[in-house]
């Protein structure tokens, strides 16, 4: 089940949820089911609408949201218990002190998204938070590996890479030993295509065929070793 496939089944679940909670609550409170899932309906799909707009929203922007807010509470609170309001009319020193509450809030989370992580270290000395791991490269195969087989084993432990580059001429190469007339040569080229349309089948890999184009009288080994080059990509061989 791909993550899109998994993410609108949460979605569908959750709304059937919010219909039968607000049906419960309708009948109990408005002696009418239909009332309450249709309230119900309309406030899951609220939810929903919110959790899409959220789409871009990392859990690192979220949590330094969360800690900006932190600061920016402890920062009001500061200021209210200093007491210089203490010679207004109570209304108007709720009104000014949720003011400040909000203001220091707002200003707290957008300092905390804007900063770099490094940064919070001068608000919480000797605390450093570590820097997320640069993404692994992809590992370029050739056609031996897949005649070989064995790779299936390797990508599935994740031993290998979470992504293999297939180029695109050893895809070429792999289809013309497969339509040789040769049996060797074409079971050769079939147990290879075989093994790349089982790795694409596998969740812990993701197979991707790069698209190179062929330069004349150029020999496929000195075209693996170009493309790693350029890419600057493990080559597996």
């Amino acid at each position: 089940m791909t993550p899109r496939l998994t993410v609108n089944l949460l979605r569908v679940l959750f709304l059937m949820l919010a219909a039968f909670i607000g049906s419960a609550l309708g009948e109990a409170l408005f002696k009418s089911i239909w009332v309450g899932a249709v309230a119900g309906t309309i406030f899951g799909l609220s939810v929903v609408l919110v959790d899409r707009l959220l789409k871009g929203v990392s859990l690192r922007i979220f949590s330094s949201a969360t800690f900006g807010l932190l600061i920016g509470l402890i920062f009001a609170r500061l200021l209210m218990a200093s007491g210089m309001l203490r010679f207004l009319e109570e209304e108007t020193q709720w009104l000014i002190g949720m003011t400040v509450y909000l203001t220091c809030a707002y200003l707290g989370m957008m300092l905390a998204v804007r900063s770099h992580r490094d940064e919070f270290s001068i608000i919480i000395p000797f605390v450093r938070f570590r820097q997320a791991g640069t993404p692994e490269p992809p590992v370029i195969i050739d056609s031996n590996i897949c005649i070989d087989g064995r790779i299936l084993a390797l990508a599935q432990t994740g031993f290998v890479s979470r992504s293999l580059l297939v180029p695109r001429f050893i895809l070429d190469e792999l289809q013309l030993l497969a339509d040789a007339a040769d049996p060797q040569r074409r079971e050769r080229g079939r147990r290879g295509l075989d093994t790349l349309a089982a790795l694409r089948t596998l969740e812990e890999v993701e197979v991707t065929v790069h698209e190179t184009e062929a330069i004349a009288d150029e020999m496929i080994d000195t075209r693996l070793i170009h493309l790693a080059q350029l890419t600057g990509c493990p080559l597996l061989t």
